[in-house]
C-alpha cells in the first residue's frame, strides 16, 4: 500500500527530558483533512508539569499501521494512554490546523481576474464550496477591483462547521454573508498556477 499513513515533521518538543515516560494512544473514526476520510489517528506524547506536549501523530487506515510507524519512529515501549487523551490530543491537532487555514491569506496571479470565473464576480466577498456534500473546503474569497484573494479556508465535516465558519468571517471582517448559500466550484479551479497550492492544512 502505498503512503498508508503520514505524521507530522514538528520536532519541537524531542528535547524534553528523555526519562519522562512516554505515551500512546489511537483512535478510529478521526477526520483526516489531508484525505478528507475518517481514519484511524495515532499519536505519542510526554507529559510535564500537569502538560501534555506532543512527540508525533499519524493517520492510518488500519491501527496495526500506526502501531508499526510508532515502533518505526523509535518509540519502543511508550504506555497506553486512556480514552480520554488521545481525544484531548486530537483535539489540538485538529485546532492547530483550523488556525493555520484560517490564517492562510494569499493573493492569486494577476491574470486570473480576467479569467472565468473571476470575471464574471462583482467585487465583494464570496465563500466557494469544493464540493456538494460534506465534508468540503469552503474558501473565502474577497474580490477588489485588480486582486482577489484567499481570506480563509476550512475544511467543515458538517453544515455547523461551514454556519461556523460563516459566522466567524461576518465577525472577523464586519460583514453579512449568508450562511444558508455556497458559491459551488471545482476547487482545482482557484489557482491554474502551478507550483502554488491553497489545499488546507493537514499538518501540525
Amino acid at each position: 500500500m502505498a503512503h498508508p499513513f503520514y505524521s507530522n515533521r514538528d520536532n519541537e518538543y524531542s528535547d524534553l527530558d528523555s526519562t519522562l515516560p512516554t505515551y500512546f494512544g489511537f483512535k478510529k473514526g478521526c477526520f483526516d483533512m489531508q484525505t478528507m476520510k475518517y481514519r484511524v489517528f495515532g499519536a505519542v506524547w510526554k507529559l510535564l508539569d500537569g502538560k501534555k506536549y506532543i512527540l508525533r501523530y499519524w493517520f492510518a487506515d488500519q491501527e496495526n499501521e500506526i502501531l508499526f510507524a510508532v515502533k518505526d519512529a523509535g518509540f519502543t515501549s511508550p504506555i497506553s494512554s486512556q480514552v480520554d487523551d488521545i481525544n484531548d490530543i486530537y483535539q489540538v491537532v485538529r485546532m492547530k490546523q483550523d488556525i493555520e487555514n484560517w490564517s492562510k491569506k494569499s493573493k492569486l496571479k494577476f491574470y486570473l481576474i480576467l479569467k472565468k470565473p473571476w470575471k464574471d464576480l462583482r467585487k465583494g466577498w464570496y465563500v466557494l464550496k469544493s464540493s456538494t456534500n460534506f465534508p468540503c473546503v469552503l474558501t473565502c474569497i474577497q474580490k477588489k477591483r485588480y486582486s482577489i484573494w484567499i481570506e480563509h479556508i476550512q475544511v467543515c465535516e458538517d453544515k455547523n462547521d461551514a454556519v461556523k465558519f460563516i459566522n466567524l468571517i461576518n465577525t472577523e471582517h464586519n460583514i453579512h454573508l449568508n450562511s444558508e448559500g455556497f458559491a459551488e466550484i471545482d476547487y482545482k479551479k482557484i489557482n491554474h498556477t502551478k507550483g502554488k497550492s491553497h489545499k488546507p492544512s493537514s499538518n501540525a
